[in-house]
């Protein structure tokens, strides 16, 4: 699985960058740029070239020249999503327009005052439609976003150095545990808790489903904490359609919190059927299917690997 602090710092450095082309050059020759960036990552990008490329040919069951056709649309799609991204945190939003699928749903586990999660997937560009998500539900409950910790300190030095503020409450996910804690006491508390359900730090439980076809492992947290918390949740999605505009899903609620593995099920063939009309607009650029190590073989690999580190130093 790809680098989780190589993903903050390569998130970061892309704001910077696309935030300069902004402000001084517009939305469109942001775009422009990503015509030649997006060559470059097929060429020099081979791990995740390789995954995209699998996903279209073994998933989707296209032809070779669809299949790699398709690796460079899907990096052209990602390169659209952070900038899109970028725009809004800038201040841009004006720029883009949303039809929102679903609200209802969100509406009501909103003011029914109980608690619940969203849980998104790393496709489209769901942190698009977070100023919408804030005006549906933030007057009936507050709204919480459950990330990795490093990440959003990266991302709020970024915010603050272009003097942005973060509407929702964020939940950092440390080393002490202590974000399972303020979930659970939010839940309590009748809030939303916002986060991903399709990523899983290494060592972690898991739970399989059925997904495009074979089996797959997503993180059991998320659904574990639904099933003990007895909230409902809803599936959000927002993917784009035109060069500005986004369509934003939101699923009916999974009321039945006594199954973990049902509650994970619902996830993934939301997930699925969304991901077959934006097939490149699925963000994760690994063997998504491959069987995760137990927490024993990541304890052993760490170990290994500090040992290689005292002594490289040594040396």
């Amino acid at each position: 699985m790809a680098s989780w602090k190589g993903k903050t710092r390569g998130g970061l450095l892309g704001y910077k960058i696309f935030v300069f082309i902004l402000k001084n050059l517009g939305l469109r020759a942001a775009y422009l740029l990503l015509v030649f960036v997006s060559f470059y990552f097929v060429l020099f990008a081979p791990t995740s070239t390789k995954a995209i490329y699998s996903f279209f040919r073994k998933r989707l069951k296209k032809g070779r020249l669809p299949s790699a056709w398709a690796v460079y649309r899907t990096y052209f799609s990602f390169g659209q999503a952070l900038i899109d991204r970028t725009a809004v945190l800038a201040g841009q939003n004006h720029k883009f327009t949303y039809y929102f699928d679903g609200i209802e749903h969100l509406q009501t586990i909103a003011e029914e005052g109980n608690g619940g999660v969203l849980i998104s997937c790393h496709g489209g560009n769901w942190s698009m439609a977070g100023s919408m998500l804030e005006d549906s539900v933030g007057n009936h409950a507050r709204v919480n976003i459950v990330m990795l910790e490093a990440e959003h300190q990266k991302i709020k030095a970024f915010l603050d150095r272009i003097q942005v503020k973060q509407a929702a409450n964020i939940i950092g996910i440390g080393d002490d545990f202590s974000h399972i804690i303020k979930m659970g006491t939010a839940l309590r508390n009748g809030e939303i808790l916002c986060m991903h359900g399709d990523r899983f730090l290494p060592g972690a439980e898991t739970v399989v489903v059925d997904f495009f076809g074979e089996k797959a492992h997503l993180p059991a947290g998320p659904f574990q904490l639904i099933t003990r918390m007895k909230v409902p949740y809803t599936i959000v999605f927002a993917f784009k359609e035109t060069v500005s505009h986004y369509h934003f899903y939101s699923t009916p609620p999974f009321r039945d919190s006594t199954s973990v593995q049902d509650a994970a099920q619902y996830f993934a063939t939301s997930v699925e059927e969304k991901i077959r009309l934006y097939p490149y607009q699925w963000y994760n650029f690994y063997d998504f299917w491959a069987v995760p190590d137990t927490p024993t073989q990541t304890s052993s690999r760490r170990k290994r690997n500090n040992t290689k580190k005292k002594q490289a130093s040594n040396g």
